[in-house]
């Protein structure tokens, strides 16, 4: 079984899935919206796809001697340096309401509604049933499926517990959403003799040992299981979290041709900054499926997309990554989030715009 599979779902049968999604939401706004979406992407690949034709070789030529050259002073930045682990707590919001109520245990069971769903436990993945999927789409590929409102109350509490954890690793430590963080364990390797200068399994050995000790601790201090990740920068360490999912780990070891290896046959939509619109593109426009095959199209990319992106779809290639020290950020927004039943209530909106914007007002904070 390939590791790069969606976590839980491996055995799930996507053709009757999608027939079935296909089936139950036809004629409704979501289904509305996914053809939208499905029409902007097939636009943008066409509009990809005129603008690669009109390239001359010589036009080619150029843009690749562009990308090696990127490509080389992106290598000569290369840091091996710091050690980055990503913890991912599994199935974060149906694991709590499973530990509030036993009685979940082993059974089907997403977080949210008939409206939406927020996340699903693995028994309901087995089905088909994912986060951000319709709860009546759900229900029809599960009919025994348990759902359970969100409670971010209780989320909030047990998020907290397990940051309390992460700070005895790295009191820095990155918060990236409230069921995953970003650990620089670089310093808790070197307090307990861990350097490069070990020998690379003996080092990989003792890595382990340190991310196997925080899931532990995790554990304990909540009764909660995650799944962790290790490499040598943030974009690696949480591809690496997601391999040995639910309640494992995997090390990547610093070492560049461990990082080259690691990244040949990694599908691109298994990056984070890769969504479905730049895999389909990066697919069907230039053929790329793998992050290897970004440096072997550099050319092409370069052509067509802007400095920053290229830059991007370059150091996904090459396994970079961000490896700077966590600074402390200021908080840029705020969010709340509740999906509501479909509604042509006119006064009903208005009512709830109001209530929002009064909300909004009193949260504000006057420097």
């Amino acid at each position: 079984m390939s590791p790069f599979l969606l976590v839980g779902m491996d055995g799930v049968d996507k053709e009757k899935v999608q027939r079935i999604v296909y089936e139950m939401s036809k004629g409704s706004k979501y289904f509305e919206n996914e053809e939208r979406k499905e029409a902007f992407i097939r636009q943008k690949i066409e509009h990809m796809r005129a603008r690669c034709a009109k390239l001359s070789a010589t036009d080619i030529s150029h843009y690749q001697k562009v990308a090696d050259k990127r490509v080389a002073e992106l290598e000569a930045r290369r840091d091996l340096s710091r050690t980055w682990l990503h913890v991912d707590m599994d199935a974060f919001y149906a694991a709590v309401e499973t530990l509030s109520n036993p009685s979940l245990k082993g059974k089907p069971m997403a977080v949210g509604s008939m409206s939406m769903i927020s996340t699903a436990n693995y028994e309901a993945r087995k089905y088909g049933v994912r986060a951000a999927m319709p709860g009546f789409i759900a229900r029809k590929l599960c009919p025994e499926l348990i759902f359970v409102p969100v409670d971010f109350e209780k989320y909030n509490h047990y998020s907290s517990l397990t940051r309390k954890v992460f700070q005895r690793y790295d009191p820095d430590f990155i918060a990236a959403s409230l069921d995953e963080a970003y650990l620089d364990i670089t310093e808790v390797c070197r307090e307990r003799d861990l350097s490069s200068d070990e020998v690379v399994q003996l080092l990989i050995f003792f890595i382990a040992k340190v991310a196997d000790e925080l899931r532990r601790s995790v554990f304990e201090e909540t009764g909660l299981t995650c799944s962790a990740g290790v490499a040598p920068n943030r974009l690696l360490a949480k591809v690496c979290s997601d391999i040995n999912k639910p309640n494992g780990q995997f090390v990547l070891p610093n070492d560049r041709m461990a990082v080259m290896t690691f990244i040949s046959s990694l599908p691109i939509r298994k990056v984070g900054g890769i969504g479905k619109v730049t895999e389909h593109i990066l697919r069907d426009v230039f053929g790329i499926s793998t992050c290897e095959e970004m440096l072997q199209k550099g050319g092409c990319l370069c052509a067509l997309f802007s400095r920053s992106s290229a830059d991007f779809f370059l150091s996904v290639g090459l396994g970079l990554g961000r490896t700077d020290a966590s600074q402390v950020r200021v908080r840029k927004s705020m969010s709340n989030e509740r999906t509501f039943s479909a509604t042509e209530d006119e006064v009903l909106l208005y009512q709830k715009l109001g209530n929002w914007r009064l909300s909004y007002q009193n949260s504000r904070i006057i420097p």
